[in-house]
């Protein structure tokens, strides 16, 4: 199989596994494969394979059969944990693989596990291992990584017209949220706007000094209220954040699961973050967003940006770099040059965009 992406002749696949072992935003991008081949193959058996910590995020999809479960800093660690994983993946006996995101390790158990047909992609050191590849190079390829995902399932013979993602939101997830909101004073229809400060690494962020003045000027000038999202270990942003306001946020950093912030940016008029998981979860559910990007060419967004809304998105005004040197940098940190009133008006276009917001309000 080439990049041509013709269905191997006389071939159907039977029990598919689909494996995407990174973060959550990278999962987010994935999922629309389970439909792709859920269309093309409707008696087949469709598992996903994933990190322990983004499960929740394929719990209850409607084109998954099984989630699978790598736990490589845990119960799959070493060699031990690898040999416990391969008996778990040749129990199912696949006869079908798509790797989105290979690695040699993953590469090696799909062989090891006799899975007969075994698609990634062609230009990796290991790509012999798989005997189905894609040749295309994602980095250079200038479009986005959902569509590099979808031209693997293309490449089984399964493609996709129209995106969905049917990310499953159970009802105690939506009764917790709304629990919790009216904790905070936020009754049921009440507009609110999300900010999530962090990344978690994945990319460099914009100051928390922009986030403090626009959560500020959009509580102030829009009568919305202001919810911080985050994880545990981002309390002490989320400290500092708040400590440079001068309005009262509603934080909820550390007190959602991943089925729970579903459910609340299902609810929000808007999120505002970085280039972060939560911003693709929130495409994903439908809510508005304003990304805010930097200029390293692999965090570009034609690849990375929101699904559909690239016009969401702000950068800095400096050509696409591709790497960051830090303190060398004649911009030091370029995120700085995304100013607070560039984001805040792109707020308001967003929120007139999607009718939140009547024009004579703003």
């Amino acid at each position: 199989m080439t990049s041509t992406g013709k269905k191997t002749p006389g071939y159907t696949p039977e029990r598919i596994l689909v494996i995407r072992t990174d973060r959550i935003g990278d999962v987010v991008l994935s999922t629309p494969v389970l439909t792709a081949l859920r269309q093309a193959f409707p008696s087949a058996f469709i598992a996903m394979m994933v990190r322990p910590y983004t499960r929740e995020l394929v719990s209850g999809h409607p084109h998954a059969d099984e989630i699978l479960l790598d736990d490589g800093s845990g119960e799959h660690a070493g060699l031990a944990g690898f040999l416990r994983l391969l008996r778990l993946v040749r129990s199912r006996r696949f006869d079908t693989v798509l790797l989105l995101h290979p690695s040699l390790r993953l590469a090696l158990l799909c062989l090891l596990a006799h899975i007969r047909h075994r698609t990634g992609t062609g230009y990796r050191a290991y790509s012999f291992l798989f005997n189905h590849r894609l040749f295309h190079h994602r980095r250079k390829s200038g479009r986005h990584e959902l569509d590099l995902n979808l031209d693997l399932a293309r490449a089984l013979g399964a493609p996709l017209d129209h995106v969905g993602f049917y990310l499953h939101i159970p009802e105690e997830a939506h009764s917790a949220v709304a629990s919790r909101l009216e904790e905070l004073g936020i009754s049921p229809g009440s507009g609110f706007v999300v900010l999530h400060p962090g990344s978690g690494g994945s990319a460099m962020d914009w100051p928390l000094s922009g986030f403090a003045i626009l959560a500020d000027r959009i509580q102030e000038e829009l009568s919305l209220t202001i919810v911080i999202t985050g994880n545990k270990a981002e309390a002490p942003l989320v400290d500092r954040l708040c400590s440079m306001m001068q309005s009262k946020p509603r934080r909820l950093d550390g007190a959602l699961s991943i089925k729970e912030l579903l459910a609340l940016l299902s609810r929000a008029h808007l999120l505002v973050a970085n280039s972060t998981g939560p911003l693709h979860m929130a495409v994903a559910v439908g809510c508005p967003v304003v990304g805010l990007y930097c200029p390293l060419a692999a965090c570009a967004p034609v690849r990375w940006g929101p699904y559909g809304h690239l016009d969401s998105v702000l950068t800095p005004p400096l050509p696409a770099c591709g790497k960051c040197t830090g303190e060398r940098c004649a911009h030091s940190n370029c995120m700085e040059l995304i100013t607070s009133d560039r984001v805040f008006a792109k707020v308001k276009e967003q929120l007139l965009n999607s009718a939140v917001i009547p024009p004579g309000k703003i």
